[in-house]
């Protein structure tokens, strides 16, 4: 997934596939998969924490980053722009939103 996370549960989208698709980096194989348990030891969090994060619970900023580090990915802030006119057709439409 690359671009914009927009909320919680973008960020839960990103670490749990991540994580599922990562090789395991404790010696111990779990079938080609990290565990939680690895994820929190390599970020420095608690387990629970991971946890949080993959059901889009709220996190601190600088744990979010902790995380995502793991995975060699950063946060970009920048300032969301409106869409114009023509983005915000194509969204309503290919959504369901109208007919």
């Amino acid at each position: 997934m690359q671009g914009n996370l927009k909320n919680p549960l973008d960020l839960a989208h990103l670490v749990k596939s991540h994580r599922l698709k990562a090789a395991p980096k404790d010696g111990n194989p779990t079938g080609g998969k990290m565990t939680a348990d690895t994820l929190a030891k390599l970020a420095g969090v608690s387990r629970d924490t991971v946890f949080r994060i993959e059901r889009g619970e709220d996190v601190s900023f600088s744990t979010a980053m902790r995380v995502l580090r793991v995975f060699d990915l950063v946060l970009h802030a920048t300032r969301p722009q409106a869409p114009d006119l023509y983005t915000a057709a194509e969204y309503f439409k290919t959504s369901g939103l109208t007919t």
